[in-house]
This record gives C-alpha cells, structure tokens and sequence, in this order.
C-alpha cells in the first residue's frame, strides 16, 4: 500500500481524533485532505469507524441506477462515490442526492491513496459495442482476442500471477526475478510471482487496438478490482453489468484473473427485467465476484408477476405504441413493414434513446422523461437533468433500480424479494390502492 506524505498523515491523525470525538473534520486540515485526496472524497482518506457504512466505487455509474437499488429498494447505506463522464447523467445522480465525479474512467488510478479502505466495485462499461441494437463490433473475434490478451495481463502486472505459471514463462526454469527480494515477494516458493512492474495505463494500452475504444472499457472490470487488491484495500467483492450478448470469451477472461488473484467466488447469469415486475424489458448479463464467499447474482428471488406498460403508466387496455412513425404497409398482413408497434398490454419493448419519439397511436400522445424512467423501475419525481433528448439516453442506458437490488441482494443481504415486491407496489400500484381523495392524506 502506498504511504501517505507526512503532511497528509498529519492530517487524517487529527481529523480522526475529531470524527472519534463527534466532531467535523477541522478547517485547518480539509485542504490537506481535500488536495491528496482529489477527486475522491476527503473523508475517504480515514480509517471507517466501527459502525460506518462499507465504501463503494461505482464505475460508468449513470444517473443513479445502482445507487437506487441500493438506498430506495434495498434501504441499505453505503459510503459510495460514482464516476461517470456524461455532464447530464452525473447531474441527475446529484440531484438525485447521490456524489459523483465527472470523468473518464481511464484516467483515474485505480491505486489512488483516498481508495485504500473500498470494500467494493460496481461497475456498468457501456454497451452498445456488445448489443443487437449496435454494430456487435464487440463480437469480432480479433477484438475479443485483444481484450482477452488485455484482460489476462491484469494479474501479472497486480502481482497475482501464481508462482508456476511465472516460471513456466522461462524456457530455461530461470527468470530475472530477485529471489531475496525486500518486499518479501522475491521469485519462490508457492506463492504468487512479483509484481510486472507495468503501470495500469500500459495495460490499458494494450486494448488499444480494438476497432472502437468502448470495446476496451471492459478492461475496467478486471482492473479496479484487483488492483485495489494489490494495493491493499479490503475489497470484499465486485458487481459487473453488461449487454446480454456480452461474448462467453470474455466472461471466461475475467472469472480466469479473480479465481489466479484468489477470489473464492465467481457467478454470471442472464436475466430479463420483465421477469422480475418491470414493465419494459431489458435483458442483462450480470457478474459477482467475491473473495470471502458464495452469494448467487439473483439469491433466492423467483420472478415476479408481470406488469403491463399500460398498467405502469395508467392507460387503458388495448392502446398501441408506434416506435418508427408512419411506415409502408405490408399487403399480406395488414401492418407496418419492419415491426414498428406493439401493444401496451404487455411490457414495453426496451428503452432507447430514439424511445423520445415512440407515440401512443390512438392519439399521438408522447412519453414523459418521468414515464421513460418509470418503465425501468424508477419513481415518477426522479430528477432527470439535461435536454429531453439526454434523458431519455440516461434511461436507456441505466441499470434500473430494480435489477441492481436483486444483484446486490446476495452480497448486501435483506430480505430482497420482499423490499422489491414493495418497491414496485409503490411504483405501479398505488393508483389501484388510493382513491383520488386519499392522495391529500397521504401528502
């Protein structure tokens, strides 16, 4: 673990004693401590106290998806900070009463000193590389080749590479490796061999060569994690989403660097939003790792009744959405070429930023920024920030609340099918439950 300056040492001993004591942290030493930390929290540079809430990163963090699962479904506090680079998607989360920092991932070390007490990462890299709505760039296989390469040159440069795979490296059985080396990870023995001594923007070079620079962004995954290992943070587990069609090589990749790094479990599974009482669908392949124990992606939680779009937003059966305007008619079927509507009376098809333009068809009417965000599971006064155009990108692109508690559930435990069976009763059903009248009483 890297040391702090003496200065900044200086500084977390008395803000320390201060928090011990119940007291703010002092205004002669938050500059200190807001300087060495930057971005990150301040605070985030002291010890947590007995009691306090695990910290948690959360990488291409969105308007808040996660972060809702965690505080409005799951009623779980945690100390968390998230990153995104979208000005927009980051000013909703904040209005929204969630911190985020504006920036490009990959320019963050992930062995920054503020981040040596994360006990974990969730993380969501962009999609469209891998999804049927983009061009499956992803897909490619000299693109995976180079992201595996990436991927697997990870633990090697955290010093996780076990000591075997090191020397078979070697033709000759010898390396260049001091085998008396101080830090007492000189090359024997059966442990692991020393770190590579490449840094983490080496690594990400590495991935440079793929066709479009999102493809890349799925390095991510295996770096934050485990080089917040390396650098001794107590990093319990991490939370991984990504498009369904996110290819078996690289899920292979990842779950090959946690379990060479020792992480005791790794789990992915496929899931439909829709089966869990969403009204729209969004199928997502969602990852757990953990490195003390063996929570599933979806715990004990069966797959709940169906909510109807329709139902979600208060319309009458039987209405249409038209999601491509008015299109040339196919004479043997009587409807629109190329799929252009579907019925209300079921879960909507899934959400993308074009979604701005689906209209009702019996009247024309438009979605709502607060509608498009109800259908992936979030409440109707939900701050979304930016034009209507950007809204309706940050709740296409988000991890509805819903999904992410179910995820999270095995590692932040409660009673999560119970928590999101009430969530979504508040979501959709408490126009059934209330009569116009009892709205004054509730307010």
């Amino acid at each position: 673990m890297r040391t702090l300056p003496a200065k900044v040492q200086t500084a977390v001993h008395v803000a320390t004693l201060a928090r011990k004591a119940g007291l703010p942290i002092p205004a002669k030493v938050l500059p200190v401590l807001e300087e060495a930390a930057a971005p990150w929290p301040a605070a985030w540079l002291l010890a947590p106290l007995p009691g306090d809430p695990i910290r948690v990163v959360e990488l291409f963090a969105g308007p808040g998806g996660w972060s809702e699962g965690i505080a409005a479904v799951l009623g779980v506090a945690v100390d968390s900070c998230g990153v995104d680079i979208s000005p927009d998607a980051c000013a909703t989360a904040r209005a929204a009463g969630h911190r985020r920092i504006c920036a490009d991932i990959t320019t963050l070390d992930p062995e920054h000193i503020a981040l040596r007490h994360t006990a974990a990462v969730i993380i969501s890299p962009p999609c469209p590389t891998f999804s049927p709505g983009g061009k499956l760039s992803g897909l490619e296989l000299g693109n995976i080749q180079i992201l595996g390469d990436a991927i697997a040159y990870v633990g090697e440069t955290a010093g996780f590479i076990p000591m075997d795979w090191h020397h078979s490296d070697y033709d000759d059985g010898e390396c260049e490796c001091d085998p008396d080396a101080p830090d007492g990870k000189g090359c024997h023995g059966n442990g692991f061999a020393p770190r590579s001594g490449a840094t983490w923007d080496e690594v990400r070079e590495m991935a440079a060569g793929v066709s479009d620079p999102r493809i890349a962004l799925m390095l991510e995954v295996a770096i934050w994690p485990i080089a917040l290992q390396a650098a001794g943070a107590p990093i319990r587990w991490m939370a991984m989403e990504q498009s369904s069609n996110l290819p078996e090589e690289i899920i292979s990749d990842l779950t090959i660097e946690f379990q060479c790094a020792e992480w005791f479990y790794t789990s992915h599974e496929i899931k439909e939003a829709a089966d869990y009482g969403l009204p729209s669908r969004r199928k997502r392949v969602y990852m757990i790792a953990s490195r003390s124990y063996s929570p599933t992606v979806t715990r004990c939680i069966r797959p709940l009744p169906a909510t109807t779009m329709a139902q979600a937003l208060g319309w009458q059966p039987g209405e249409r959405v038209n999601t491509r305007g008015n299109r040339p008619v196919d004479p043997k079927t009587g409807r629109a070429k190329g799929g252009n509507a579907f019925s209300a009376d079921g879960p909507s098809w899934c959400l993308t930023g074009k979604s701005r333009t689906w209209k009702r068809e019996s009247d024309g009417y438009r979605l709502t920024e607060a509608e498009a965000g109800l259908l992936v599971g979030f409440r109707r006064s939900y701050p979304w920030q930016g034009s209507r155009s950007s809204a309706f990108q940050q709740a296409a692109d988000v991890v509805s609340p819903v999904m992410a508690a179910i995820v999270l559930s095995g590692v932040l435990g409660g009673l999560a099918e119970a928590l999101v069976r009430d969530y979504l009763a508040q979501l959709y059903e408490m126009d059934d439950m209330l009569s116009p009248d009892d709205y004054d009483l509730v307010s």
